[in-house]
This record gives structure tokens, C-alpha cells and sequence, in this order.
């Protein structure tokens, strides 16, 4: 069982068959996965109304306060291809970035766009340089093995090691660019309205100030006396 806050995924595999990771109410090989009795560290299976109980592996999920270590968390980053996902990724995001550079310099009056997009290129490369995924790595090994305890890490490392967490690492850099073009209309929709927000801001902090000179001009006249 992979536990991730009140989230609860169980490995169920026949023996030279299939493999998968499923929550309660998830489907395997013509079972549901009905009931979890922690009590009893089981799993109810149904099927053509027929109950089936199974004794989880082992009898204990993990004690969740055993801390991992780094080689645990290396283990599991291994598994998810680390450094050729994190490449994939940056790539998309620099791409995205420029693209979005475009699209909003194509609408500014006396940008040239090619140029724009050109700099900003540079700019991301310069940015990005020193997110060495090697480097990286190491890192993001240490905060895997702060945040997650050992079971967990045990219980990723198997997910990533199944035909579907290998297909889920494989595709993420798709995921994320067609994520990024979902969002990118909204982004620009919600720039659009930056402007005229600014301008309106720019106003009232102008009359504001105004106000608050004249006050400070009218208290500091003299008032004469009869």
C-alpha cells in the first residue's frame, strides 16, 4: 500500500500478469476493489458478487515515522529517469515562455516580435544554465528523503517501477506542454486586463497623494488671530 495523506493506492498483481496501482472503487482484472479494513490490514475484493479478502504482503504498511535516507530517495529518482524528465521539462517551459513572449509582443505596437523573442530566448537559457539536472538531483533527493518516509519512498519506487509509472514519467514533458496551452489563453486573458487595472491604480495613488499634500499644506498655514 502507497498511503499519501489520506490517499490510499494498492499494488495488486497476478502472478505473471498484470500489475496496478488502484484506490478503493478502482477496477482490476474483473475485481473491485471494494473496502480497505485497516484494522485488519486487508483489502475487500468483489467479483460477480463474490467477497474476497486479502491480507495486505505485509502486515504493516511501515512505521511512518522511520525516517529515509538519501539513498532511498536516489533509489526512487532513479526509477523516474530524473535527470532526462527534469531536461525534458525545462525545455518545455523555456519553449512555452517564448512562445508566450510572442503572442504578447505581437500585439504591442513597434515591438518586433522575432527580436523580443530572440532576448527572451537568451534570458531563459541564462536562467535555466544553472539548473544542471545532475545538480539538481541531489537536491531534490534531499527534500524526497525529508518529506517522505521510507515506506513511502519504498511504495514510489515500486509505482515508478511498473509499466504505468514508467508511462506516466515518459509522458509528463506531454502532459506539461498541453497543461501549459490550456493555461496560456487564460494567462493572456488575465494580462489583458493588467493594464487597464494599472492605470486605474496609478490614478488613485496620484489622487491620494494629491489629497494628502494639500492637507499637509492647509495644517501648516498659519491661522492669525483678531
Amino acid at each position: 500500500m502507497l498511503a499519501t495523506g489520506t490517499d490510499r493506492r494498492f499494488a495488486l498483481a497476478i502472478p505473471g500478469g498484470d500489475t496496478a496501482w488502484i484506490g478503493v472503487g478502482g477496477k482490476f482484472s474483473g475485481w473491485t476493489l471494494s473496502e480497505y479494513r485497516a484494522a485488519q490490514d486487508a483489502i475487500v475484493l468483489v467479483k460477480d458478487g463474490r467477497e474476497t479478502v486479502l491480507k495486505l504482503s505485509s502486515s504493516t504498511i511501515g512505521a511512518a515515522d522511520t525516517k529515509a535516507t538519501l539513498a532511498d530517495a536516489e533509489e526512487v529518482l532513479n526509477k523516474m529517469k530524473f535527470e532526462e524528465m527534469f531536461g525534458k521539462i525545462i525545455e518545455q517551459q523555456k519553449r512555452s515562455v517564448i512562445e508566450m513572449t510572442k503572442s504578447m509582443t505581437g500585439k504591442m505596437k513597434g515591438a518586433d516580435s522575432a527580436d523580443v523573442a530572440e532576448f527572451q530566448a537568451k534570458v531563459m537559457d541564462m536562467i535555466f544554465a544553472e539548473m544542471k539536472p545532475e545538480e539538481m538531483k541531489i537536491e531534490i533527493a534531499q527534500i524526497y528523503s525529508d518529506v517522505f518516509t521510507k515506506s513511502e519512498l519504498k511504495g514510489l519506487g515500486d509505482f515508478y517501477g511498473t509499466p504505468a509509472g514508467q508511462a506516466m514519467i515518459d509522458k509528463q514533458p506531454d502532459v506539461q506542454k498541453k497543461t501549459m496551452e490550456v493555461m496560456m489563453p487564460r494567462m493572456m486573458a488575465g494580462m489583458a486586463k493588467i493594464g487597464p487595472m494599472t492605470a486605474e491604480f496609478t490614478k488613485q495613488q496620484a489622487a491620494k497623494k494629491k489629497a494628502a499634500a494639500a492637507e499637509a499644506a492647509a495644517q501648516a498655514t498659519p491661522v492669525v488671530s483678531p
